[in-house]
């Protein structure tokens, strides 16, 4: 079970919580935490701190409780971020593959706000898996509240009601400023290979390839073409003039799927 299957622990909960923790230098055990973060009722505070505990950012010793943050220094969404996104730990694998898996929708097929998507996920994933955590509606709400958290969706309003469009666009924007040097040039390839390395939902990351061989027809997309999300996001980014995109017709080059006028690149050039 991931953080999916608790939807009091929202986003904002759980920064709250990692802050106190890198910040207080007084000794603290869980039921104090409890006494002072929920007073008059423990069960959100457990959600919270179980998923705290699931990311790896906090330790007991002797029945007190310490942060285990490597850099203090670091912006929290960050930490949570990178403990989230940790393909090492197996209690991350759920949401990772349900966040890959909505970032390989087509933007046709329209996902509502108010939709339980339990049964259009394991449909998705054909036969390979067995079971999902989108059990209600309010588990599925709380998982795109994650996903605006992190930066891979985006609402859109018709007609008075709520729809989902998956878009990384302000997750690759955040790796690139954090991660990537201004000028620096790559093959198409290697830009993902390392992107990827930073949010393995992307293509050629660990968590993308495995979701690719399980998506049923009509999903999949050839190994030169990327979805419609990560292209949509590569479009808006040189449109803001963060990167440069470049077709050599003499290098290896992907296709970009903007359902009109696909544009097939060979290297993405960071601006900065």
């Amino acid at each position: 079970m991931s953080l999916i299957s608790k939807p009091t622990a929202s986003p904002n909960r759980i920064e709250m919580l990692v802050e106190f923790l890198k910040t207080n230098n007084k000794k603290y055990t869980k039921k104090d935490l409890e006494l002072m973060f929920s007073p008059d009722s423990g069960s959100v505070f457990k959600e919270v701190y179980s998923v705290v505990e699931m990311l790896n950012l906090l330790v007991i010793k002797e029945d007190i409780i310490y942060h285990n943050i490597e850099n203090k220094k670091i912006k929290n969404k960050e930490i949570i971020k990178r403990s989230l996104f940790n393909i090492e730990d197996i209690k991350n694998y759920n949401f990772n593959v349900s966040l890959t898996w909505f970032l390989v929708q087509n933007p046709n097929e329209l996902i509502s706000f108010k939709d339980n998507v339990g049964n259009r996920f394991l449909r998705d994933l054909t036969e390979q898996i067995s079971d999902t955590e989108f059990t209600n509606n309010a588990r599925f709400q709380h998982f795109v509240y994650w996903c605006e958290y992190l930066g891979f969706v985006n609402k859109i309003s018709i007609s008075g009601e709520t729809y989902l469009s998956p878009d990384p666009t302000h997750a690759i924007k955040n790796e690139l400023e954090l991660n990537f040097k201004k000028g620096e040039r790559f093959s198409v390839k290697d830009f993902f290979v390392k992107l990827s390395s930073f949010i393995p939902m992307l293509e050629y990351g660990v968590i993308r390839e495995k979701v690719n061989s399980m998506l049923r027809d009509g999903l999949s997309l050839p190994n030169d073409t990327l979805s419609y999300s990560t292209s949509l996001a590569i479009i808006r980014l040189e449109q803001q003039k963060i990167i440069s995109i470049e077709s050599k017709s003499d290098a290896e080059v992907v296709t970009l799927l903007d359902g009109t006028n696909n544009k097939r690149i060979s290297h993405i050039k960071y601006l900065g």
